[in-house]
């Protein structure tokens, strides 16, 4: 008999980075006479008070591409909101490729929208809600608009999503790691003798063994720069802080003890990576062109190009579990070569939806937000789909996708500023792939033995002091940074001399003097 298993689905995680400056005024405050008005006998929702009387179309926009039934499936949600709370909601999507330079005009331009997703560190929540880009949800607020909400989400989420005391998103409510892990042949470990890889110096005679007995696989193919961050910081224990001009300023996250931060390039950890980059690249681990290339970060892998593949335990396991049905004999798994070091669960912050400063409507703008997060209904439809159509429903707890599950793909349309862990659903799959199954361990393990607890692992550095010289620092980043990180420089000492001196005249010192006095201050009001 088939042995039936629940597992989580495993989606994809993105990241994006800065934003420029808005235009818009100080916010509107909501009058406290306004926030529990006593309707008319039948108008409206009766069973809270406030007045729904009048019919409210809201905009929402959203990031990503979208899906070919997201009207289908939001004109279902519509008539769940018009019943419950007298509104209607349209949606519009920011994609990929524009966002980071549309997401600023929708403020800068004054447009008229009400609800829109946000995330700290890379979704434009820090740069909006400092420029006054978005609408202060104060307790009192949230308790009456969002009572449900107020009963899913934390309290350390609202800590997390404070700037200067304020809080501007509702975060979502979901337990995610951004830990990068290693995908990996399974065949060609056999082929060579491994049955684990749970070290840089295994990692290591795994590349060796490609190198010199493949002919048209090496070791990453053109991802040479995805290294970095298991090499460089996952193993020490660091973590670079969110906000900051990536990767350049750290933090010790497995010592809670430790709120220094330091500079990534004048560390002599840097330089020990920085000549190991230069190694693995002479040996010919990666192509020369990596930072060049037009290859997805999956692409080498998938295609049987590359033996291994570095990216966060769902997207390396989605990938793997795609390879194991196209060629089963290569065996795709995942390893970590760090497998006992502390790490971080992502902030709440991390995905969030905040109210536009200027919408007309904010007060049925939060009812709608506490339907999507918190009504079974509106989060089905929002995370899967409409049932029968897109997804079939296993109990109250799990999911199987239909055959237009493409149409709107589930849990990547973007519903993830609304998550909630009480609610989502599991895929259902008879006989899943070991790969899938050893992903659930590991995530389970890493909860309950490895996260770390670091009072800075919730904190997001704000650029407003200092956005001119982190504008520079950026840019200066792919010049200097990167090519020492996939070791094509000549001389190595020589290029990290340059690549400080590049920084300090830049500012870099002064960003991290201004990361230093945030961090303070945070610790001081915990």
């Amino acid at each position: 008999m088939k042995k039936r298993i629940s597992i989580v689905l495993l989606t994809f995680a993105v990241a994006i980075s800065m934003i420029s400056a808005c235009g818009v005024n100080d916010q509107p405050t909501v009058d406290d006479t306004q926030l529990t008005q006593v309707q008319p006998k039948g108008a409206g929702d009766e069973t809270t008070g406030i007045d729904t009387s009048k019919s409210v179309n809201l905009k929402m926009y959203l990031l990503g591409d979208g899906a070919a039934d997201v009207d289908l499936v939001y004109e279902e949600i519509s008539k769940i909101l018009k019943e419950k709370i007298n509104a209607t909601i349209t949606v519009d999507f920011l994609s990929w490729a524009e966002h980071d330079t549309r997401y600023p005009l929708l403020f800068s331009s004054g447009e008229d929208f009400d609800l829109i997703f946000t995330a700290a560190g890379w979704g434009h929540y820090e740069q909006t809600a400092t420029k006054k880009g978005f609408y202060e949800l104060t307790e009192d607020f949230l308790n009456t608009y969002a009572p449900d909400i107020m009963k899913v989400v934390p309290e350390i989420a609202w800590d997390q999503a404070k700037i200067n005391g304020k809080v501007y998103m509702v975060p979502n409510y979901s337990i995610e790691y951004g830990y990068d892990v290693i995908g990996v042949r399974g065949d060609l470990m056999e082929k060579y003798g491994f049955d684990k890889i749970e070290s840089k110096e295994e990692l290591e005679a795994y590349y060796d063994a490609i190198v010199k007995n493949e002919t048209d696989i090496t070791p990453l193919a053109t991802q040479g720069i995805g290294l970095q961050y298991p090499y460089l910081f996952q193993s020490r224990g660091w973590q670079v802080v969110r906000g900051t001009p990536l990767p350049l300023i750290l933090y010790e996250t497995a010592n809670p003890n430790n709120t220094t931060l330091v500079s990534t390039i004048e560390t002599p950890e840097f330089r020990e990576y920085a000549y190991k980059m230069k190694e693995m690249a002479d040996k010919g681990y990666w192509s020369r062109d990596s930072l060049t290339s037009n290859d997805t970060r999956s692409d080498p892998w998938v295609l049987g190009k590359a033996a291994s593949m570095v990216w966060n335990v769902n997207n390396v396991s989605h990938y793997a579990q795609q390879i194991n049905k196209e060629h089963p004999e290569w065996k795709a798994t995942f390893t970590d070569i760090a497998p006992n070091v502390k790490r971080p669960v992502n902030p709440y912050t991390n995905n969030g939806v905040a109210l536009n400063a200027i919408s007309k409507n904010p007060e049925r703008a939060m009812m709608a937000l506490n339907l999507f997060m918190t009504d079974k209904q509106v989060y089905d439809l929002a995370a899967y789909g409409i049932e029968g159509v897109h997804y079939k429903a296993v109990g109250e707890d799990m999911y199987t996708p239909l055959e237009d599950a493409g149409r709107f793909p589930a849990e990547t349309v973007c519903n993830w500023g609304w998550n909630n862990e009480n609610l989502k659903r599991k895929l259902y799959v008879e006989n899943p792939d070991p790969v899938v199954i050893k992903a659930q361990e590991a995530i389970e393990r890493w909860k309950n033995e490895l996260t770390s607890n670091h009072p800075l692992d919730a904190f997001s550095f704000t650029e407003e002091n200092v956005k001119n010289e982190v504008a520079v620092i950026s840019t200066l980043t792919t010049q200097y940074f990167d090519p020492i990180c996939v070791g094509i420089v000549d001389d190595v000492d020589k290029a990290i001399e340059e690549l400080i001196a590049k920084m300090k005249e830049a500012g870099i010192d002064k960003v991290l003097q201004e990361a230093q006095r945030q961090v303070d201050e945070y610790l001081a009001s915990k």
